[in-house]
């Protein structure tokens, strides 16, 4: 694709959002960020280089940032009317499976009334090619098979997973109604630069570098482990790509680690590092790796990232900035 093109990214500030941001820079196309700065965990000592500022401040000028919240439908009108993207990538959510277990009508509104809103209104969007959708890997809860292909059972085991699966129904209810063309995306796993929200790598390493042990909930325990650079590939991939229409893609490494071989691959790194085991988290669904087939051959998705590689340019992100 070589003609610039306006993608308007919901959630653009976030984790994965700010690397799908910067990736589309590179081609030199146009981005409008819609975000509400909403931060979902408390600022810790590890936190303040994975702010929204510090995630995007050496592009801040080369972007439209809005700030908005999808649930106030105004605002959101007049950004989609005024911007008229070709291409909308919807990111913003509740992130974390276990916060939506908690404040699950905080939830709702996010994931539910916020795709809802956006949708109805894309429908007066002239030109827009394509609204690409961030579901999740726990719309599958237990995986019945392995590796688990996007034409699985779907039977989420909390709430977090619930809502992706109704938003997901949303998507292709609203846009088939309103003739909008779009494409859903299923990540997992996803850890790297800028993770604000304590995803499992993030804390492992920064019990590392603390002094802590890594304390793992079931040893048997394995995820698909997706370097956020490869998800956002993947992402701008679904976005682009015409044969991706109407097609629900799992992006991930396609590769099912145990918790244990992520903690050692950190142990290597910060030596003297301790590993502990807990029981595993019976509440959280059974899962592994997931079938990248269907987006290495629509898509031509190729992720780079082994958990090694992905781990150890994590860890050397996160050393500069403690040294800095």
């Amino acid at each position: 694709m070589t003609a610039r093109k306006k993608f308007f990214i919901t959630g653009g500030m976030g984790f994965i959002g700010s690397h799908i941001v910067r990736k589309l820079l590179e081609r030199q196309h146009k981005i409008i960020v819609f975000d509400s700065f909403i931060q979902y965990v408390s600022p810790g000592q590890f936190d303040n280089f994975a702010n929204p500022y510090n995630r995007l401040k050496n592009v801040l000028g080369k972007i439209t940032i809005i700030r908005g919240n999808l649930t106030d439908i105004n605002i959101l009108r007049e950004a989609l009317y005024k911007y008229k993207p070709d291409y909308v990538i919807h990111l913003a959510a509740m992130p974390l499976a276990n916060l939506a277990n908690i404040a699950p009508e905080e939830a709702k509104e996010s994931i539910i009334s916020g795709t809802a809103n956006l949708i109805y209104l894309l429908r007066g969007v002239k030109n827009l090619k394509r609204l690409v959708y961030i579901s999740s890997s726990m719309v599958y809860g237990d995986f019945e098979m392995l590796p688990v292909r996007e034409d699985a059972r779907t039977e989420p085991k909390g709430v977090y997973g619930a809502l992706k699966l109704c938003a997901e129904i949303i998507v292709k209810t609203y846009c088939e109604l309103y003739d909008i063309d779009y494409t859903i995306v299923r990540p997992t796993a996803v850890y790297g630069p800028y993770d604000g929200n304590k995803r499992v790598i993030r804390i492992f390493l920064e019990n590392a570098f603390l002094g802590k042990p890594i304390r793992i909930r079931g040893k048997e325990v394995k995820l698909d482990f997706t370097y956020v650079k490869d998800a956002a590939d993947g992402i701008i991939l679904a976005a682009i790509t015409k044969k991706a229409s109407r097609q629900t893609f799992n992006i991930s490494r396609g590769e099912g680690r145990t918790l244990i071989e992520a903690a050692k691959i950190i142990a290597s790194l910060v030596p003297g590092t301790k590993i502990k085991c807990d029981e595993k988290n019976s509440a959280y669904p059974k899962r592994g790796a997931m079938d990248i087939t269907k987006a290495r051959k629509i898509l031509k998705y190729s992720p780079k990232y082994s958990l090694e590689k992905g781990i150890k340019e994590y860890y050397e992100f996160l050393q500069s900035r403690l040294n800095a």
